[in-house]
């Protein structure tokens, strides 16, 4: 793929697939155009929205597809499960990444982490055998995540919405390569901030996870957002906003490989 040398935007996950999009999402996408992204990755959870994203990356140029199985969509049951592995791997020569998927511990307990585990390492495999990135979620489970994506030799993957120890984050994204991206409502969360003022900015992305994670806490949130988080990177940097959009965009590629 060729990249124009512009800078540019990017939201790396978001989920247009959600029904609060169901009326608007013409204009929701117009707008982030219009707005300066020039990528916006969906990620799909199931069966349905992954589906739904490979037609919606067919219609809208700037949409590109991320099919994955959320973690507790990995507890459907083990024939479901193998079905979808199955077409994401037979889809992977058309996809962006792989995601989302990952392990949680904060929807579900203790007894289906055996269960997440097992479909989360599959996936990591399609990423390591289709040489696809991989967007991870990883809430209240993230060093168990490091150790499988570090164990699978998986290097380019990104932690989306990361929200464990700072330090942790420093150690993957210093001596790994990982990338973190950064959600919306950064101005209202001090773990992210930090992560803003202590990451290596050259691992440092941004997403919306719309509808969710708004800068305004109950609005619905949209891939256009991702701006305010440019800006905002940039004062806590004490750099000029075209500087900070234009190293995330490097760094967008360099993930994507897409220069």
């Amino acid at each position: 793929m060729s990249v124009s040398a512009e800078i540019f935007y990017s939201d790396i996950h978001c989920h247009l697939t959600d029904p609060r999009f169901a009326d608007d999402l013409e204009t929701v996408v117009a707008e982030a155009e219009s707005a300066g992204l020039k990528y916006i990755v969906v990620n799909g959870l199931e069966r349905q929205t992954n589906r739904q994203v490979l037609a919606m990356a067919d219609k809208y140029q700037i949409v590109q597809p991320a099919l994955g199985i959320y973690p507790t969509e990995a507890l459907a049951g083990e024939s479901l499960i193998a079905d979808e592995l199955a077409f994401i791997d037979q889809q992977a020569k058309e996809l962006f990444a792989i995601g989302e998927c990952g392990l949680d511990a904060h929807l579900v307990g203790e007894e289906t982490f055996a269960e997440q585990e097992r479909v989360f390492e599959q996936l990591c495999n399609i990423a390591l055998t289709n040489d696809l990135p991989l967007i991870v979620h990883s809430r209240k489970r993230e060093q168990r995540v490091a150790e499988i994506v570090v164990a699978h030799g998986l290097k380019r993957v990104n932690f989306h919405c990361f929200s464990g120890r700072v330090k942790l984050a420093q150690r993957l994204a210093n001596d790994h390569g990982y990338w973190f991206s950064i959600p919306a409502n950064s101005r209202v969360n001090s773990g992210f901030q930090r992560m803003m003022e202590l990451l290596p900015i050259e691992r440092i992305l941004t997403e919306t996870d719309a509808p969710y994670l708004a800068p305004t806490r109950g609005d619905r949130n949209e891939p256009k957002n991702v701006v305010l988080t440019v800006q905002h990177l940039a004062e806590l940097r004490r750099i000029p906003v075209d500087e900070a959009c234009a190293q995330l965009a490097r760094n967008f590629n360099e993930l994507f490989r897409l220069s």
